[in-house]
């Protein structure tokens, strides 16, 4: 495996993207960018690597300046008022770098800042960051930009019901845990709710992982609007989801 050094150099890394859809109609609320690179063969391969080689700073960084360069390249796409999902870790909200390098990248994208919803990797091995004062001024920061903020697979990780209450984000994206067999599941049902009712007023809710159709239904009963997953889309690159968008209509 090329070393983390060579990968960030040569910026050799794409995006595919997710779409996040409106349940009830099945129209795109936006995309979520999905960091790939030709020299590792997983995801989790890649930021274990950049974990391992203290690299994950410069990982994000070219992740959401290529994703968003990729992604408001077309007019149509500036003007279509969808969001861009970008992941982000903690750690990398906490960098002291972090602003000047959001200028950066935001400078010629301005007009775009508030349809950019920075998603907050909720790994385990990042649970210190959420407490750093830095991340902290860092998030109120990005939302002084007109960015949003989303919480990703809540449920699973290092985020707290403290931490949504403290921070409240724009998003709550829940594991995708709770949208696999959610037809079959009282629990799973109970706590979909709990979520539910709570975001009526405080967030938009995104139920992940929905792959099956009893599942769809069983969320929207629920109160869910929406949601991700590969019965609504699977991950694709912008040509061809545009071009599907465009033969749908």
């Amino acid at each position: 495996m090329a070393t983390m050094e060579k990968i960030i150099a040569q910026q050799d890394v794409y995006h595919v993207f997710q779409p996040v859809m409106r349940l009830a109609d099945r129209s795109v609320l936006g995309y979520e960018a999905l960091i790939r690179s030709n020299a590792v063969s997983t995801p989790d391969l890649l930021f274990k690597a950049a974990a391992e080689q203290n690299r994950l700073f410069e990982l994000d960084v070219l992740s959401i300046t290529s994703a968003i360069a990729a992604y408001f390249a077309s007019p149509k796409r500036r003007e279509s008022g969808e969001y861009l999902f970008l992941n982000v870790f903690p750690s990398s909200l906490a960098n002291e770098a972090f602003p000047r390098f959001v200028e950066k990248t935001l400078r010629e994208h301005k007009a775009c800042a508030r349809r950019i919803v920075f998603e907050i990797n909720e790994s385990k091995s990042q649970a210190d960051s959420w407490d750093d004062a830095r991340f902290v001024r860092n998030l109120q920061w990005l939302r002084e930009l007109d960015c949003l903020v989303a919480f990703d697979d809540v449920g699973e990780g290092a985020i707290t019901l403290r931490k949504i209450v403290e921070i409240s984000p724009d998003f709550i994206k829940l594991d995708r845990f709770f949208g696999q067999n959610l037809f079959a599941s009282e629990k799973k049902q109970k706590m979909l709710k709990f979520f539910a009712d709570y975001c009526k007023d405080e967030a938009m809710l995104i139920l992940e992982g929905i792959e099956e159709l009893d599942d769809l239904l069983k969320a929207q009963h629920l109160g869910v609007t929406l949601g991700q997953g590969f019965l609504l889309s699977r991950p694709r690159h912008l040509a061809e989801l545009f071009e599907e968008n465009e033969v749908a209509t």
